[in-house]
């Protein structure tokens, strides 16, 4: 057709509404594999990444489009409009509100990106570090509450650790791709380059030494290393921790889940970012 909108038809089957997501398709190397995007949402991410390159759109839904429409084939972007039971057929049965894309999956960004980060922000910096968080569904809580946040990065180790695949996009509501995630092959390493940059590294754990996360200031450039819930963090990545820190908890519950404690904290080292008068004196 003359607008760039190809046509397509399927078998028919119900379409419905929903939040959109991602599915994985098999990975075609370790840092990236080719992935289908669900629902308008998640094909707005991936276009803003650069890394769709087809999207099939319903005929019902390219009015509401229009703008995702007009964006994708300004990107050279291939459009194609595909009936509902087509679009179902493509999804495997999973929700996607009218909109499919296809394109390259979660790009993960390099250390130095973060190192940089770090240096140029200076006291205003920070990290979340991730040790043996191994659930998907946990990982994508904890980059939605990072991108909440606006981290400027999240460090994961490439073994004992989930990969950013299509649970973890769903379970994110489509914001992973807001902040830059690095895999980096030795987490204690990494570590220590971000102290070599200026921040301080805090690492979430109980016990002897560890101080109530209401009497820190958050002054300095900080980096928030959480370990998987039950296990913790392993011995040689604690003893890379300037300091640890607890969460005090007054019910006698032992512990939260990874996600919850990622989420509390990071809104703590802002909320005392943003306070002149800070309620706890450190």
């Amino acid at each position: 057709m003359g607008s760039g909108v190809r046509r397509a038809s399927g078998p028919r089957a119900p379409g419905c509404a929903w939040r959109a997501w991602a599915i994985s398709w098999p990975s075609v190397s370790r840092r990236r594999s080719s992935m289908r995007y669900l629902g308008p949402h998640a094909c707005e991410e991936a276009l803003a990444r650069g890394e769709l390159h087809t999207v099939w759109i319903a005929p019902a839904a390219f009015g509401r489009m229009a703008k995702l429409v007009a964006e994708a084939r300004a990107a050279g972007v291939v459009i194609h409009r595909e009936p509902m039971e087509g679009l179902d057929r493509r999804s495997q049965g999973q929700r996607h509100q009218g909109v499919l894309g296809e394109g390259g999956a979660f790009a993960y960004a390099e250390i130095e990106t973060v190192l940089a980060s770090v240096k140029a922000k200076g006291d205003a910096a920070l990290v979340l570090a991730l040790d043996g968080v191994t659930d998907p569904h946990n990982l994508g809580a904890i980059l939605r509450s990072a991108a909440a946040a606006a981290v400027d990065g999240v460090i994961l180790p490439e073994r004992r650790s989930a990969a950013v695949n299509e649970t973890v996009v769903r379970a994110s509501a489509g914001t992973a791709g807001r902040v830059p995630v690095c895999r980096v092959v030795n987490l204690g390493r990494a570590l220590d380059d971000l102290k070599d940059a200026g921040a301080w590294i805090y690492g979430l754990a109980a016990g002897e030494g560890s101080r109530d996360y209401l009497r820190e200031s958050f002054d300095r450039a900080t980096v928030l290393v959480m370990g998987a819930e039950g296990e913790g963090l392993h011995l040689k990545i604690r003893e890379r921790c300037d300091g640890l820190l607890h969460i005090p908890m007054p019910g006698g519950i032992e512990s939260l889940n990874v996600s919850a404690a990622a989420a509390v904290t990071l809104f703590r080292v802002i909320a005392r970012r943003g306070s002149a008068s800070p309620e706890v004196s450190p």
